[in-house]
């Protein structure tokens, strides 16, 4: 069975970072080492949140026992997410080091969390100019949102050439960048690569739990393919429509069994 070694936020209420990531790696039969952080009651956009960031220093101490229990030698990825502090980025480098020692075959996934159109940089700039530093020229594959690519490549994305050239910019043999504006109230993910650019386009909604980054990028993580993770996507969208969350375990079956959404050529 594989494993993966994930590393983000976690919630007490709720389906985002660590807590989204887990529950849909769960359905999809993955074992998960899941390393916290910080830790919320929920996420920040509800009216009322209490957190506490999980010190690096307890970090280091989990990660040496997990080490010395032999739990790292199978990890098959290393997904990295919400990284709120420059120690907790220097963490993430950490753990990536020392895995890919016990597991030279191990895929480097980076979910660079830095911001978002709507808000800009949202984490510590130091946190966000560590994560361009210390873990995207480490990562295998890159999940940027349209914002995150714009601000690591430093180019800006007039189209979706430009969007192309961007992700190609950056040092990832693979990037995927999601939320792309389409054309007629649509948004796409692109998977780019040196040599092939693709785009899996759905319909864009509105009112939408939060979480669904995390949830994509856990699936990216199994599935290796933006058409179906985007159909997963989409799906567990349509059932948590109307939610105060995503409704990840009651509507499994619905999306575990999904068809890969069609891609096109950009």
């Amino acid at each position: 069975m594989p494993k993966v070694l994930a590393i983000s936020s976690q919630v007490s209420c709720g389906h985002v970072g660590l807590s989204a990531i887990v529950p849909a790696l769960q359905a999809l039969q993955q074992q998960i080492i899941a390393l916290p952080t910080i830790l919320l009651s929920n996420h920040p956009g509800h009216a009322h949140v209490s957190d506490s960031r999980v010190e690096p220093a307890l970090l280091t101490k989990m990660l040496t026992a997990l080490d010395k229990n032999g739990w790292l030698e199978d990890v098959a990825n290393i997904l990295t997410g919400y990284c709120p502090t420059v120690e907790h980025v220097l963490y993430a480098r950490e753990a990536i080091t020392l895995t890919k020692l016990r597991a030279p075959n191990a895929t480097v996934i980076c979910d660079p969390i830095i911001g978002d159109e709507a808000e800009g940089i949202y984490i510590d700039q130091a946190a966000a100019e560590a994560i361009q530093r210390e873990l995207v020229p480490v990562a295998d594959i890159l999940l940027p949102n349209t914002f995150e690519l714009g601000w690591l490549s430093g180019i800006s994305l007039s189209s979706t050439a430009a969007t192309v050239a961007a992700a190609r910019d950056l040092p990832a043999s693979t990037t995927i960048v999601t939320s792309v504006p389409w054309a007629d109230n649509h948004i796409a993910n692109l998977h780019v690569t040196s040599e092939t650019a693709t785009a899996a386009v759905c319909e864009l909604l509105e009112h939408v739990p939060k979480g669904t980054g995390d949830f994509f990028s856990a699936v990216f993580a199994h599935d290796r393919d933006v058409g179906l993770a985007t159909a997963r996507t989409r799906t567990l969208i349509e059932h948590s429509l109307g939610r105060d969350h995503l409704s990840i375990a009651a509507a499994s079956q619905a999306w575990l069994k999904v068809a890969p959404a069609e891609t096109v050529a950009v």
